[in-house]
Parts: structure tokens; C-alpha cells; sequence
């Protein structure tokens, strides 16, 4: 791992354990490099990150988009369908866009569709702009076939060690990843055959507009659910819900324990902690109270 920092110039190596700066598996900066040399010499890239539900894949997303593009915020991120191609054509030239959830849009189940021939649209703008896509989804192997073979690099493949410990990161190649999209599928989604070109790591990642990406990344899927006119749950509505599934952990025979259960519902951990304590004193109350009436 490297530990890098921008200067607002080009990016400069830091001593480990620096407090600024960002955390980089050596051989994924080589690969992001590559990149940046090919947008001198007039290409774009398109590379997939997939991975389980709250394995990092967006955190890694966000890293290599940083690296790529300093100047990145929320506005480089597209939140749904309609809106992706005004987002890119609006982005300068070279720079980075993100499609969190990718396979929503770009999924094989629904390659005929209107909205599939408009992203293929967006892949042509993303050549002409000199631009890099990065596709954030659950598996590629849900990808229409040009996407996941043709169009794009590589893949970084992200999954947690066996103690749930996120940061581990799998990199195909051109080669591997097509031989994978192939394989992979005849063995319902497996990622062993071909093995991957290397292994790598990953730490976290939280740039200035983390909140804000939050909110976009709720209402793009939001709007894959019901279209356009999602409905919009409240902070205050999501909590309660957050409430009651804590109550019914903490009654289950085997209450999840709060430090795996905050990035599930991501809420803090303290948050979940004080939720906690006016759980077990509210029953206890009402335990009282029960034997104080069978008196």
C-alpha cells in the first residue's frame, strides 16, 4: 500500500500513516496510471466493480475516481437512467463519471429496452469526451455482454476475509475477465475459474461529499424501484424503522451483534448504541410494571 496526497498539481507519495491523503494498493495505482496515460493519448475507460452488499465496492469506487480525478464530486456521479447522459455530456472532458449500482441500468435482463439503447449512447459520449466510467453493481456477470467483455478494461472483484473484514480487492484483466464472464456463469457465479491476475487491498474512503452521495445513491435506487416520481422517505421514518429492527434483534436467540450491524443499516454505531439502551429500559420498565400488577 501507498499512502498518497494531491498538491494540487500531481499527486505526491507520503509517509505511511500520514493523517492526509489516501491509501493505494500498489498495483491498482499502476493500473490507474495506465489509465491516465491512455486519456493523454485520446482514449477513454470503462472498468467494473463488483461485489456483496456492503463489501466496499463503492468505497474502492470512490478511491480510484479520486485518484483519477481530484477535482471529483457529486456532481460526477449518475443517479439514474434519466438523467446520465445530460450529466456526462455536462462534465469536462477527461474527467470521471460513476454508475453506483451499474447493473440497474446495464443489466442483461433488460438489454432491449429503451433505456439500455440509451446508455450504449452514453458509452459512445464517454469515448468522445476521453472520459472513465466506473460501474459499481453486485456481479458483472448480470452485464450485457459487450459491456462486460467488450467495452470494458478490467474488473476489480471486492469480498471480505472470512472474519466479514472488508478491503480485499481481485483484479482481472481483459483476458481473465472474459474467460470469467463465460466460466463464471456455467458455475452460477463463481469467481474461481480462471484465478485472478493479482490480489490486492483496500482501505476506507469517505471524501467532503460523502453525505451528499448518500442521498443520491438512496434516490437512484429509489428511482430504479418506481421511476421518476419515487417517493421520498424521511430521515425521521427511516429511524423508526431502524428502531423496530433493533428491537427485534435484541429478542432474537441470536442478536447480531452493533459493530456488524451499523454498516448494514448505515447508522452509526453509536446511534445503534443508544438505540439499544432505550430498548432494554423500556422493557425493563414494562417488565416491572407487569410484576408490580401481579402483586
Amino acid at each position: 500500500m501507498v499512502k498518497l496526497q494531491h498538491d494540487g498539481n500531481e499527486w505526491v507519495e507520503l509517509e505511511p500513516y500520514s493523517k492526509e491523503g489516501i491509501y493505494l494498493d500498489r498495483k491498482l495505482k499502476d493500473k490507474l496510471d495506465n489509465i491516465i496515460k491512455l486519456r493523454k493519448r485520446g482514449f477513454d475507460t470503462i472498468f467494473i466493480i463488483d461485489g456483496d452488499r456492503r463489501t466496499g465496492k463503492s468505497t474502492l469506487g470512490m478511491t480510484c475516481a479520486f485518484y483519477l480525478y481530484p477535482k471529483l464530486s457529486i456532481g460526477n456521479f449518475v443517479s439514474g437512467i434519466s438523467d446520465a447522459l445530460k450529466i456526462i455530456q455536462d462534465l469536462p472532458d477527461e474527467s470521471v463519471v460513476i454508475f453506483d449500482e451499474g447493473s440497474l441500468v446495464f443489466s442483461s435482463k433488460d438489454h432491449a429496452n429503451k433505456e439500455q439503447k440509451q446508455l450504449l449512447k452514453v458509452v459512445d459520449v464517454i469515448g468522445q469526451k476521453r472520459m472513465t466510467m466506473i460501474l459499481i453493481m453486485p456481479t458483472f456477470f448480470e452485464l450485457i455482454r459487450p459491456m462486460a467483455v467488450q467495452y470494458s478494461r478490467f474488473l476489480l472483484h471486492v469480498y471480505t476475509d472470512k472474519q466479514l473484514n472488508r478491503g480485499r480487492v481481485a483484479y482481472f484483466g481483459t483476458k481473465k475477465k472474459r474467460i470469467l464472464y463465460t466460466e463464471g456463469k456455467k458455475s452460477y457465479g463463481s469467481y474461481r475459474k480462471p484465478s485472478a491476475d493479482w490480489i490486492g487491498r483496500f482501505t476506507d474512503f469517505k471524501p467532503s461529499f460523502y453525505d451528499e452521495y448518500i442521498t443520491l445513491k438512496n434516490k437512484s435506487l429509489r428511482e430504479t424501484l418506481y421511476g421518476k416520481n419515487a417517493p421520498v422517505v424521511s430521515k425521521k421514518d427511516y429511524m423508526d424503522v431502524v428502531k423496530k429492527m433493533l428491537e427485534n434483534n435484541l429478542n432474537s436467540k441470536k442478536p447480531i451483534p452493533l459493530n456488524r450491524l451499523n454498516p448494514l443499516m448505515n447508522v452509526p454505531r453509536s446511534t445503534l448504541s443508544r438505540y439499544k439502551h432505550e430498548i432494554l429500559d423500556k422493557t425493563s420498565k414494562s417488565s416491572s410494571q407487569n410484576s408490580n400488577n401481579n402483586l
